[in-house]
């Protein structure tokens, strides 16, 4: 079904696009505002942030305008009724800090053919329970959410080192403690499919200097998950922002469940730029495998993305190329392997424009 709605979406959105590729916003000033993703950003999956303002509606294309501040409507008042539920009556605007996205995409490579995919994140502040708890739902790959094994871009990231898994859909609430350096982080929900799986996690990060020199952020993670069984991830990501416009990141994480077939392992070095007009480029070289499966090293190879804001400033397209040498079994032959995809990512919440990929 979600499959279905992916190339729907994909295929109206892009029509919308060519419609008006001439008509292009106005050029931004690119550099650090459109490349800024900290480590918290990272921790949250699929979060990005744009939007026009409340009640807007462009009477040339009323039915996309009007779609998506439907969407953001529904979402922020169904967090405030639930909200309220605990009592009292906090006001509207609160609840208008919601912030989430939805994005459907189409990849193909001759590893594993036309795979399509549609992700979505919502995270909704609950003040009347408690300033720093937060809600969330979202489909979403597990390994990035709650292992945290890899870094959580929004990405439509594949399972290597057996068959396929499907992202999955998350519920649950979210604590975040906002002071710097040392702190403490967690999360409880439900992974919905049948039967019901059940998770918990806590973590402590550690951030040490910032973007500007290096930011180094160490992050140790213990987890719970019904099917995953109890299970440890140790994280570093180190960045740093080059000649103001580049943002460049190094991410190593190891991984140990009671499922595991030993330890887990994710790495990647990835670039962004930000450019004039909401545009921004994106490359990731990574690695990633598992120690005692059949085939330790699951997956290695380069990405390249290309995104920009078409028609409106909330909606961006996304393009990319990737060669990769990916290998699931010890009978198979690893192969050089290209892939291409397509994606858009509608935001809602705030105006800021992300270059982080998508479809990585």
């Amino acid at each position: 079904m979600g499959s279905k709605v992916a190339c729907v979406f994909v295929a109206g959105c892009l029509l919308a696009a060519s419609a008006r590729a001439d008509d292009s916003s106005p050029a931004d000033e690119a550099g650090v505002a459109a490349l800024e993703m900290t480590a918290e950003d990272a921790a949250v999956v699929g979060v990005g942030t744009a939007s026009v303002p409340v009640g807007y509606v462009n009477e040339k294309d009323p039915w996309i305008d009007r779609a998506h501040q439907g969407v953001f409507n529904a979402v922020w008042r169904s967090a405030m009724r639930m909200d309220r539920w605990f009592g009292g009556g906090t006001d509207e605007a609160a609840y208008m800090e919601t912030t989430g996205s939805l994005a459907p995409a189409i990849l193909y490579d001759r590893f594993d053919g036309v795979q399509p995919r549609l992700r979505f994140q919502v995270d909704v502040p609950l003040p009347q329970l408690n300033e720093r708890l937060h809600a969330f739902i979202g489909r979403v790959n597990r390994e990035e959410y709650v292992t945290e094994g890899r870094p959580g871009s929004g990405a439509f990231a594949r399972q290597y080192g057996g068959p396929t898994e499907e992202d999955d859909t998350l519920l649950g609430i979210r604590y975040r403690d906002p002071k710097d350096g040392g702190h403490w982080e967690a999360d409880a929900g439900l992974r919905i499919r049948s039967p019901l799986d059940p998770f918990v996690k806590g973590s402590y990060r550690f951030d040490h200097g910032d973007s500007e020199h290096t930011l180094m952020s160490f992050r140790e993670t213990a987890f719970w998950q019904n099917t995953e069984k109890l299970g440890f991830t140790s994280r570093v990501d180190v960045e740093r922002i080059l000649r103001e416009v580049y943002l460049l990141r190094w991410t190593t994480a190891a991984t140990i469940s009671q499922r595991s077939d030993g330890v887990k392992g994710y790495m990647s070095l990835i670039t962004m730029r930000g450019l004039p007009g909401r545009r921004a480029v994106a490359a990731e070289l990574f690695a990633q495998g598992e120690m005692d499966a059949e085939v330790p090293l699951g997956n290695y190879g380069v990405k390249l993305a290309y995104r920009r804001s078409i028609t409106r400033d909330w909606l961006v397209l996304e393009t990319r190329v990737s060669m990769t040498w990916p290998k699931d079994y010890a009978y198979q032959e690893r192969k050089a392997t290209w892939g291409v995809g397509v994606g858009l990512e509608m935001f809602f919440g705030t105006g800021e424009f992300l270059a982080r990929p998508v479809t990585f």
